[in-house]
């Protein structure tokens, strides 16, 4: 989820609380809480594969969240001038919750159970940002602040609606699932995960995916549509076209299928780099997107088909270069261009 919805979704759930002992610091409490866990983007100001490792990890954990909240709570005792401690605390706890539990509704991935295991967990209900459920958090909050009579109540009903929101998004999940499963059951290939990713501006779009043993297959579906997208656009569209032109109705989901390795001799040496390791830790249907020798040098590029939208974005593409004699001559993410 985005930074500012979750800042936002704290000073919901701190004015949901509304402790009077604290008054308005318990506000600034919330907003704070709800912003704090993803303070970790400094990590990427040393470089996007130490971010990515790092990124939704500590800040995120489950187990950590009762010592960041006496933390917290004591500095906002300190700077507030009012001594009491619990009522910061609990403040501080299910805020910090809060944004756990929302990350976890994405398909990102968070170690939920740092620093013990490295596992990244995903619930796949929405998209990292999601315009219908910051509404239900902005309006109700900005409103409690005009009728602060009620803004107890107001913000109860905004974490109400929060949460029915997220049940239909669950039940329109379980539809693109069972697309997905249909598909992979009509395979003659050995099959090794499934899964429905939700996409952007609508909780009816989803990409399905299909892994088995030689391949990953990626199919756009928009459950409400009724006619099938209209021929491909020039790039030059716009891209709100284009992007609607991705999916299809249920009954007509075209999927598109990746070979994950080729063969190739460099593909198996960059798989044995530490860097490409780390890639195939990060990527969850991580393919070899192309292996191009020219003039002496071998480049291998991987990327990971959950972050792939055809003709309109590409991230996460992780390359290694390599000499005739097998030196690394260049490796990382192809957007740092970093050697």
């Amino acid at each position: 989820m985005d930074s500012i919805t979750h800042t936002l979704t704290g000073a919901v759930v701190a004015r949901a609380i509304d402790d009077e002992k604290v008054g308005n610091w318990g506000t600034i409490a919330g907003l704070a809480m709800g912003f704090f866990p993803d303070t970790d983007f400094v990590l990427g100001l040393f470089n996007r594969q130490f971010y990515l490792e790092y990124h939704r990890d500590f800040t995120h954990s489950f187990l950590l969240i009762p010592l960041y909240a006496l933390f917290f709570s004591w500095v906002f005792v300190k700077i507030s001038r009012r001594t009491h401690f619990w009522s910061f605390y609990k403040i501080c706890v299910p805020v910090l919750v809060s944004h756990v539990v929302l990350d976890l509704l994405t398909s990102y991935g968070t170690m939920i159970l740092s620093p013990f295991f490295e596992h990244r967990f995903s619930w796949d209900l929405l998209f990292i940002i999601d315009l219908i459920f910051s509404g239900i958090i902005f309006f109700p909050l900005l409103m409690s602040f005009f009728w602060k009579r009620g803004a107890q109540w107001i913000c109860r009903g905004s974490l109400i609606g929060l949460t029915l929101y997220i049940l239909f998004c669950w039940i329109q999940h379980d539809q693109a699932m069972n697309l997905t499963k249909t598909f992979a059951k009509n395979l003659e290939e050995q099959v090794i995960q499934v899964a429905s990713l939700p996409q952007p501006l609508s909780p009816f779009r989803w990409a399905n995916y299909v892994e088995t043993k030689d391949k990953v297959h990626q199919g756009f579906v928009d459950l409400l549509r009724k006619e099938t997208p209209k021929a491909k656009r020039h790039i030059t569209s716009s891209f709100f076209r284009r992007l609607n032109d991705l999916y299809w109705p249920p009954e007509q989901i075209q999927y598109r299928s990746w070979q994950k390795f080729d063969g190739s001799p460099w593909v198996e040496k960059a798989l044995k780099t530490e860097g490409v390791r780390f890639y195939y830790w990060f990527a969850r249907f991580p393919v070899v997107k192309s292996v191009n020798s020219k003039d002496g040098g071998h480049r291998v590029e991987f990327m990971d088909v959950r972050f792939f939208l055809p003709g309109i974005r590409m991230p996460f593409v992780y390359y290694v270069e390599f000499d005739d004699s097998g030196k690394i001559q260049a490796e990382g993410f192809v957007e740092d261009r970093r050697k």
